[in-house]
C-alpha cells in the first residue's frame, strides 16, 4: 500500500489548482522522458531541489544499502512531484508501484506540477537484514519543499513539521547477464551546489522494492520522526496547510548530501 501519509508531506502528489551539458548526456528538458536504456537526466522541474540525507550512527549513506536507499526513496519522491516518467532509471520497472493514478494506486506518469524549489530530508533510522535482501525504515520531511505557481512560492500541498515514517523491503533478484549498472555520474552544476543530484545510470538492476508502506508496524503510532524533524524545523506547524503562504522569495535550498558523485572520480 502505497503511504497515505505521504500524500500530506511530499507535496507534490496532487493538483489543486540547467548544468553545463556533458556529451554522455541527453539533453534537459522539462518534458523530456528518459528511455529504459537512457542515462538519466534530472527534469528541469525539480532542478532548483534537493534532497539531504541523514542516518542514525552505524549506518553508512555510501553502502550499497544506504545507496540503494536514497535511490529508491529519492525516485520515490521524485514520482510523487512530477511524475514516474521522470524517476531514475530501472525505478519503475523494480517497483511494485504502479503508474496510472496518485492515490494509494500509485503514480501519475506526469504529475504536471511545478516547478519545485527548497529541500527534501531525508534519514535512515535502520536497515534490517532479511533473508532475501533487507527492509529500510526512514523519515521523509518536505517542509523545506515549495511549489512556483503564478510568480509565487507556496506549500506545494499539505506539509506537516512531523515527518512520515516509511518501511521499505528490498529483494534480491537474479540480473540478465547483459543488465548491469551504469555508473553513478552527475552533471556539474552551473554555479553552484543548489542543483538536484542524481545517478545517470539505473542503480536497481537485481532488486525488487516492494513498496512503501507509512510506517514500521511494530512501532505505528511512535511517531520516532519527530525528534528528527524538529531538529530541523523545530517552529515548523504539525500541519500546514498550502494557503499558508504565497511568498515573493523561495526557500533556502541546501547542497544536496551527499549527492551522487561523479563515478569517474
Amino acid at each position: 500500500m502505497v503511504v497515505a501519509v505521504l500524500l500530506t508531506i511530499l507535496i507534490a502528489v496532487t493538483a489543486c489548482g540547467s548544468p553545463a551539458e556533458d556529451s554522455s548526456l541527453q539533453e534537459s528538458s522539462s518534458t523530456s522522458r528518459s528511455p529504459a536504456n537512457a542515462v538519466y537526466v534530472v527534469p528541469d522541474r525539480i532542478r532548483d531541489a534537493t534532497m539531504v540525507w541523514s542516518a542514525e550512527p552505524g549506518i553508512n549513506l555510501y553502502s550499497d544499502e544506504g545507496t540503494l536507499t536514497r535511490a529508491a526513496l529519492e525516485s520515490f519522491a521524485i514520482g510523487l512531484m512530477v511524475g514516474l516518467d521522470y524517476t531514475y532509471l530501472g525505478f519503475a520497472a523494480s517497483s511494485k508501484i504502479p503508474g496510472g493514478g496518485r492515490l494509494l494506486g500509485g503514480f501519475d506518469d506526469d504529475t504536471e506540477q511545478g516547478p519545485f524549489v527548497g529541500t527534501i530530508h531525508g534519514h535512515i533510522q535502520r536497515i534490517i537484514p532479511t533473508d532475501t535482501g533487507f527492509d529500510v525504515i526512514s523519515c521523509l520531511l518536505s517542509v523545506g519543499l515549495d511549489e512556483l505557481a503564478d510568480g509565487k512560492y507556496s506549500p506545494s500541498r499539505i506539509s506537516n513539521g512531523e515527518g512520515a515514517e516509511l518501511r521499505s523491503r528490498f529483494f534480491r533478484t537474479v540480473a540478465e547477464a547483459s543488465e548491469a549498472a551504469a555508473p553513478s555520474r552527475t552533471a556539474k552544476p552551473e554555479s553552484d551546489e543548489r542543483h538536484w543530484q542524481a545517478p545517470t545510470g539505473n542503480q536497481f538492476v537485481g532488486w525488487e522494492i516492494d513498496g512503501f508502506t507509512d510506517r514500521d508496524p511494530s512501532t505505528a503510532g511512535s511517531g520516532r520522526c519527530v525528534p528528527w524533524a524538529r531538529s530541523l524545523y523545530p517552529d515548523a506547524p504539525a500541519v500546514i496547510p498550502r494557503d499558508a503562504y504565497a511568498r515573493d522569495t523561495p526557500p533556502p535550498v541546501q547542497p544536496a548530501y551527499p549527492g551522487w558523485p561523479d563515478g569517474s572520480n
